[in-house]
């Protein structure tokens, strides 16, 4: 992982963007995933309207997947619900797509351009620390989901 990646993740698990273990008065959608694996749990919440989501999240675990939750927050709370869907497919199909044999993530596969979030990619050649990567974007999948969102 580069430094400069591994920095971004390591200050967003250090002083997290949007956790909050209160949940919002009107939650559009929740859900909550557990590693069984290592014991990370997260759970991500969506509230808001159709112009603007709130997400908000809680949770323990890795300084990943704590880092990545802080991510997610920063870059999707107040956007739009289907621009919140597309950056989440995509993050999540190019976590997936990465070349494990190169290592060379592969950024290129996503629909939508991913942000900040693309360090996360370099973990993806980790099948363990790619679980912790994903954990709140999946998470967030299913609130959007439960939801009937984007």
């Amino acid at each position: 992982m580069s430094a400069e990646a591994a920095e971004l993740i390591r200050a967003h698990a250090r002083h997290p963007v949007g956790r909050d273990e209160t949940a919002p008065a009107e939650v559009l959608g929740r859900a909550e995933l557990l590693t069984p694996t290592c014991g990370d749990r997260i759970e991500v919440r969506v509230s808001g309207g159709a112009g603007a989501l709130s997400v908000s999240w809680s949770g323990r675990g890795c300084e990943v997947s704590q880092g990545s939750a802080s991510l997610l927050a920063d870059e999707l709370d107040g956007l739009d619900a289907v621009t919140v869907r597309g950056r989440v497919t995509a993050f999540l199909e190019a976590m997936a797509a990465h070349d494990a044999v190169s290592g060379r993530a592969a950024e290129s596969v996503a629909a939508e351009p991913l942000g900040d979030e693309a360090a996360l990619l370099l973990v993806a050649a980790n099948p363990v620390r790619s679980v912790c990567a994903t954990l709140a974007w999946r998470a967030l999948r299913d609130a959007l989901d439960e939801g009937g969102l984007g």
